[in-house]
Parts: C-alpha cells; sequence; structure tokens
C-alpha cells in the first residue's frame, strides 16, 4: 500500500527545512511534490521515497541545466517516469559533501589534544567516495583564521558562529591511519558512478560542484583505502589493525541516518567490545549535531561538541 500523504509530508518538509534561501529549485519542485497526488503516488511506489534521490534521479536524466521547472514536473514524468523509476530502484543518496571536513577538522583536534598528541587514526564509516579521508591536504577558511595549506585547489569556507572558538589547530594533526568502510564505495574512475555522484549536488550550488571537483582530484591522486562492506560485519576485525600507538577516531557523517537505529547500535557494541581493550572515540555527525562519543573499559560517554550545518557551511561549537 503506497503512503501518498506520507510521501506529501516528507517532499513538504524538505522543502521549509533543508530547500529554502537555498536552492530556489529543488524548493519549488519540492512543493510541486507535495501539492500533487499523482505526483507523489509516483514516488511512493519506489523502495526509496528520500527527495535527494528523486532529485538527483532528474537531474542525472537531464543535467542541472535542463531540469523541469514545478510546472512542467508532471508532464516530464508523464514521458520519462520509466527512466527515472529505473534510476529510483538502482541508485542510493551516497553525498561526500567534502564541505562537511569543515567541523571535522576542528573534532579531530578535540580528540588529538585530549589523546595527549598522539597520531590520528581514522576510520570513516559510510564513506562513499572517500573525499573525508583526505581532510587534511585541504585549506579552511573560518572568516577569522585559516588552517591548513593555502596552496590547495579546495578550500573550503565556514561560518563561526555563537561565543565559543572551535580547536582550530596553527597545523592540522599527523595522520598516521586511514580507512574508509562502506556498503557501496563510489568508484570514481567510473564514468557512470562519477555521473551519479555529481547529480546528487543540487544543480544551482556550482561552488559545491567546483569544490567537488577538486577534492576528487586530490583522491584519484592518492586514493585511500576503503574497504566494501557492511560496518556492522567487517568494522571488527579492521579495528584490530590499527596501529597501538594512535588514537583510534571511527566516524560518520550524514551516514547512519539512512541506515536506522539498529545499525546504530549493532556499531556501538562493536566499539563498546573494542573498547575493552583500547579508548576509541566516536564523532557522530548526524543531523545537525556534532556528538563525541568517549569509549574506554565498555562505558560510553557522550558529549555534544556542536551544532553545524549539513554542507558545512556553519559552525556553532560548543566546548571549551
Amino acid at each position: 500500500m503506497t503512503d501518498t500523504a506520507g510521501v506529501q509530508t516528507t517532499y513538504r518538509r524538505f522543502a521549509e527545512r533543508e530547500c529554502k534561501g537555498y536552492s530556489e529549485l529543488y524548493y519549488r519542485l519540492s512543493l510541486a511534490v507535495a501539492a500533487d497526488d499523482d505526483v507523489a503516488g509516483f514516488i511512493a511506489e519506489m523502495p526509496v521515497v528520500q527527495p535527494n534521490l528523486f532529485l538527483a534521479a532528474i537531474q542525472l536524466l537531464t543535467g542541472p541545466e535542463r531540469m523541469p521547472d514545478a510546472s512542467g514536473l508532471k508532464t516530464f514524468l508523464d514521458r520519462r517516469g520509466g527512466e527515472v523509476r529505473d534510476v529510483m530502484r538502482a541508485r542510493r543518496t551516497q553525498t561526500n559533501e567534502v564541505g562537511r571536513c569543515s567541523f571535522l577538522l576542528p573534532a579531530f583536534t578535540h580528540v588529538y589534544r585530549l589523546s595527549t598528541g598522539r597520531p590520528l587514526a581514522l576510520i570513516d564509516v559510510g564513506c562513499s567516495a572517500g573525499l573525508h579521508l583526505r581532510w587534511d591536504r585541504y585549506h579552511y577558511d573560518y572568516g577569522v583564521t585559516q588552517v591548513g595549506d593555502p596552496r590547495s585547489a579546495v578550500t573550503l569556507k565556514c561560518e563561526l558562529r555563537g561565543n565559543m572558538m572551535p580547536p582550530l589547530p596553527a597545523v592540522v594533526p599527523p595522520c598516521g591511519f586511514r580507512l574508509g568502510i562502506d556498503l557501496h564505495p563510489v568508484d570514481l574512475t567510473n564514468p557512470t558512478e562519477r555521473r551519479w555522484f555529481e547529480a546528487l549536488i543540487w544543480p544551482e550550488h556550482e561552488r559545491r560542484l567546483r569544490l567537488a571537483r577538486a577534492a576528487i582530484d586530490e583522491v584519484l591522486r592518492d586514493p585511500p583505502a576503503i574497504v566494501n562492506g557492511d560496518a556492522v560485519n567487517v568494522l571488527a576485525p579492521r579495528l584490530d589493525t590499527v596501529p597501538s600507538d594512535t588514537s583510534l577516531i571511527v566516524y560518520n557523517s550524514a551516514a547512519l541516518c539512512q541506515g536506522g537505529p539498529v545499525d546504530e547500535q549493532a556499531i556501538a557494541n562493536v566499539l563498546l567490545a573494542h573498547a575493552s581493550r583500547r579508548p576509541v572515540y566516536w564523532l557522530h555527525c548526524e543531523n545537525e549535531e556534532v556528538r563525541l562519543r568517549a569509549l574506554n573499559d565498555g562505558r560510553m560517554v557522550e558529549t555534544k561538541l556542536a551544532n553545524k550545518d549539513g554542507h558545512g557551511r556553519w559552525l556553532e561549537w560548543l566546548r571549551s
């Protein structure tokens, strides 16, 4: 049984909370879905009804310059609905927004200082294309200060909010181990995979696309190790390969929200078991929060570090 009303509610919420003032095209298209029973019913029949998936499927088929507007959406689906349906059944959203490194950098630095300067060992759960694993190759502009290599082709701009200055280092912390895990890693050397990856970037966001392409070039020059598999199953043996003289950080950014509470609890169980042998830091970056879960001796203590924008446009640090 299709849930047309549920789809309409989802798209109306997406329009108002995610798109308004940020993407006029996606705002109008999402409201058009919310207002049309037939279009919402079409989406409700898909295995996944996520707005980003539906809109990216259209952009993949048309290109960003030729997407239909709100008034032409229903006509477009009448003509090409079968193609949209095929994409939505074959693909899933795997955005790997490089701008998110703007809140990962201070979070990594916070853990680095907590662990008294031990080199970092990073495991990215839900790494997609692995762009976050090259975080230390990028340049960061926080307005009041800059961090990283100013010669980098990737410059990330982030507005600082609130009264607390985040821990921004003069030199990025050393990283001695990095690994990505993803159920379906994006193969950036495959033209079809790369087209889908770029279709997930919203059409008006030309700067995001330029940054993504520059970050892709950086990753392709020196690809990080990425394991294909479900983190629930492959994480435990990989934890055992992390050098003992490092500070172990497992992190996720807009990834576990797709798996839901069951997957998150399963990962927590894996990390808690490993934390009986060594401390583990789990950076949980979902929705608009950065939370640090410190695990040691089988116990987990959680601290909220920051509020943040999902694409890294702003950061409000909360901890001294």
